[in-house]
């Protein structure tokens, strides 16, 4: 009967690690495959690197939302096959930014910017073979961020920003009794401040060369809430019963480095290197108020993340058009051996392509689009549902961003 209870409760803090740390859904990052760390140039820059709000002269907004759409199959030789029921997702960003200069010329700019930079969305087909691990997951990892930047130098701009994270998660699973089925469900929320730091460095005498940083520190976060039985037999009543529950979740380090390079006037070349410190998650903890504590080990490593990207202006076809270009590789080995239906992740490429026009002076639509391939991965071990990960996922994003004249 312990076990039971511990298949519900050791699911949930899975779904915000590596697979679900959602590329931003600003269309023109997700063009260039994020590799922008040291080629902002919006008010997006309150999250992807705050020193940048620097220099950017006046008033400006963007909206955006992007879809995602996660296909995973599972199969095992023994257990038979299963693929996620067909869902997409409609994560939103909005952001704005103000920047001027003082009098003798540094720049300066503030901005501000809400988004959801990671989550899961996983609804397995009902009564499928790991319905007694887990049923759905369906979990939100909300942003705010303020950010600052100041240029002290011609060359130099440093950055800073506060960070507010909210996670919002439930999860079902099935309980299989003797004649009978149940259904478990897990409802957790909870917030935690952070902060994070960035730079932009410029090469001397005019050569159009940028490098930018931006680190965000680690955000502990303490969720709780409640988890519910339906369906139990009297006969396990006592063992299954309704509990507030409470777990500590861990938003990762993340660091970018990255440069840019205008080959031409109007194209613009760029790449980066990012970590994600995923050494922080070894493992979840889950106490109930009925006196039940659950240790589960996930022993998670680091990833990290190349990414290269293109950007061509005003080409000379269509001057109010921008074409856009990137691919990435993310390398996440994570353990075979803790791998779980919650959480599928693995090493992938990704590609994307995207453009934007200036509609008037001040007004541009983006859209972009990316989609990645995810590596094959078999689960090991004695503890973890036996059987093999395919994933690949759909991203598109559109926005527009307006910059007010004269403000």
């Amino acid at each position: 009967m312990r076990y039971l209870i511990a298949t519900l409760l050791l699911a949930p803090a899975a779904a915000f690690a590596g697979a679900y740390a959602i590329p931003n859904e600003n269309a023109r990052d997700l063009a260039l495959s994020q590799a922008t760390v040291a080629a902002e140039n919006g008010p997006e820059a309150a999250h992807n690197n705050p020193s940048a709000l620097a220099g950017q002269r006046g008033l400006a907004f963007v909206a955006g939302v992007e879809m995602i759409y996660n296909r995973t199959i599972w199969s095992d030789p023994d257990l038979g096959s299963a693929t996620l029921r067909k869902k997409a997702n409609f994560p939103p960003q909005l952001a704005a930014s103000y920047g001027n200069a003082l009098p003798n010329g540094m720049g300066y700019g503030v901005g501000i910017a809400l988004m959801v930079p990671g989550g899961g969305s996983l609804f397995w087909p009902t009564n499928w073979a790991g319905a007694g691990r887990i049923q759905d997951v369906d979990q939100k990892v909300w942003l705010t961020e303020v950010g600052v930047g100041f240029q002290p130098h011609p060359l130099v701009k440093v950055g800073a920003s506060g960070l507010y994270y909210c996670v919002q998660e439930k999860l079902t699973q099935q309980l299989n009794f003797i004649g009978s089925q149940g259904l478990a469900s897990l409802g957790l929320a909870g917030c935690a401040p952070t902060f994070g730091l960035s730079g932009e460095f410029r090469a001397p005498r005019g050569i159009p060369f940028t490098l930018g940083i931006a680190y965000r520190h680690q955000a502990p976060i303490d969720i709780s809430g409640e988890a519910h039985f339906d369906n139990v037999p009297p006969t396990f009543a006592s063992a299954l019963q309704d509990q507030h529950a409470t777990e500590r979740v861990v938003v990762p380090n993340d660091f970018y480095v990255g440069a840019a390079y205008d080959v031409l006037p109007n194209l613009k070349v760029m790449g980066s290197w990012n970590l994600e410190r995923w050494r922080v998650y070894s493992s979840d903890t889950y106490i109930g108020d009925k006196g039940l504590v659950i240790n589960v080990p996930r022993n998670y490593h680091n990833a990290y993340v190349f990414r290269f990207g293109g950007e061509l202006t005003k080409p000379s076809f269509m001057p109010r058009l921008t074409l856009r270009g990137g691919f990435l590789r993310s390398v996440s080995n994570q353990p075979t051996d803790t791998i779980s239906p919650t959480l599928t992740d693995a090493s992938s490429w990704a590609v994307s392509i995207g453009a934007g026009y200036e509609f008037i002076p001040g007004l541009r639509g983006d859209i972009g689009y990316q989609v990645a391939f995810f590596d094959k991965v078999t689960a090991t071990g004695p503890e973890a549902f036996p059987g093999s990960y395919n994933t690949h996922v759909h991203l598109l994003s559109a926005g527009v961003t307006y910059r007010f004249p004269n403000l």
